[in-house]
């Protein structure tokens, strides 16, 4: 009798574990969107995760999660009117793909849902200011996916996605209210169609 009184309490223990355990992660309704990453710059492994924090402690403050996916991850074939292409390219190769200009740091082919960031002047600019690369870096990365999440926004004066981006800071790199409505509004608009 004893026995059995202990197998059913080892039960009944197990039921309130898991049933707690199933309940104590919360569902992360904010809207979101994917960045398949696309490292072409060695280097960068420690800056690009400081970068991927950065980013996400951005749009975080918009309301916003994003879901960083590489090659590796499962699923990646499949198109997605969310998911976004970013390179991470260095000299040569970057140089090439951004030869119009020198001070280019990166831009936004939002047709294609991709981005190319040129790692090498991100890091030169911002250790030419004192500034942690990553940090820096995460703010670009944040600039030009908010591209192709809005193509017909336009460059606003200061934040996130100012003309010139410095990597200062003191100065406040955040996205404006309205910024943060136009991607709420974009990504919800994406989840709806995606439910249909």
């Amino acid at each position: 009798m004893a026995h059995q009184h202990l197998v059913a309490s080892a039960l009944l223990t197990t039921s309130f574990l898991a049933g707690v355990t199933a309940t104590a992660q919360p569902v992360d309704r904010r809207p979101a969107f994917e960045v398949l990453l696309d490292n072409r710059a060695p280097s960068a492994g420690p800056e690009l995760g400081a970068a991927r924090l950065r980013a996400n402690f951005l749009f975080g403050e918009a309301g916003i999660r994003v879901v960083w996916l590489t090659r590796a991850s499962g699923s990646v074939s499949e198109s997605s009117d969310t998911r976004i292409y970013l390179v991470v390219a260095e000299s040569p190769e970057a140089d090439r793909l951004m030869a119009h200009d020198v001070r280019t740091l990166g831009f936004a082919v939002p047709l294609a849902n991709r981005v190319y960031v040129h790692y090498d002047r991100v890091c030169a600019l911002a250790r030419d200011r004192g500034v942690q690369p990553g940090w820096f870096l995460g703010v670009v990365l944040a600039h030009e996916l908010t591209h192709v999440l809005l193509p017909r926004a336009r460059h606003a004066e200061a934040g996130v996605m100012a003309a010139s981006l410095s990597p200062d800071p003191k100065r406040p790199s955040a996205f404006s209210l309205e910024e943060i409505r136009q991607l709420q509004d974009r990504l919800n608009r994406a989840t709806l169609l995606a439910l249909r």
